[in-house]
């Protein structure tokens, strides 16, 4: 049975962040000439899965702020999450920060989420045997003679481990996480 994307923002039946149109824009954008072919050559299902598996992989992160209603189905759009890597010199105006334009909006999906979700997407779709790990993921090639081992491009990538750049979109988004600090209070 094909699987069919709803991006609305906020909607109670939303199953993506962005839509398989945008994500293809995103995709053209990439330099990984493999990656980029094989998801031109993939079929539209599997990329409709590989952006649904990906976005239910993303809402399994901890964000900042909170959702915006209590039936949209996936974590954002977001309230009271500041806009990361914005840095405007507002103590020369007086101001020592601003309150409304540095915030994402209540209709905002962040274009790191996106574009999150296109990578890992690209990654699931190049990958579809990605669940039936050997252990040997994080290697793009194993030699036993003279040992080597040739790391994968993406890093570690397994049942629950995602490739580098997606962390990366995520730093100032999430409470905790590889690209972002955690404070505990004592």
């Amino acid at each position: 049975m094909a699987i069919t994307i709803d991006a609305t923002v906020g909607g109670a039946s939303a199953n993506s962040y962005i839509t398989l149109s945008d994500a293809n824009a995103i995709v053209e954008g990439l330099i990984l000439d493999d990656d980029v072919s094989v998801w031109d050559s993939s079929n539209t299902d599997n990329k409709n899965r590989a952006l649904y598996t990906a976005a239910v992989r993303i809402d399994r992160e901890r964000f900042l702020g909170a959702r915006v209603t209590d039936t949209q189905a996936l974590q954002w759009p977001r309230t009271g999450v500041r806009k990361p890597d914005t840095y405007i010199n507002t103590y020369a105006t007086g101001f020592p920060f601003r309150i409304t334009t540095d915030y994402f909006t209540d209709t905002e999906i962040p274009e790191q989420v996106k574009k999150a979700q296109v990578i890992l997407a690209v990654y699931l779709n190049n990958n579809r045997n990605g669940l039936g790990l050997s252990g040997l993921e994080d290697f793009k090639n194993v030699k036993i003679g003279n040992l080597d081992a040739t790391p994968n491009f993406y890093g570690a990538v397994g049942a629950d481990r995602v490739p580098p750049l997606f962390e990366r979109y995520f730093t100032g988004l999430r409470i905790s996480g590889p690209s972002n600090i955690a404070i505990k209070r004592s």
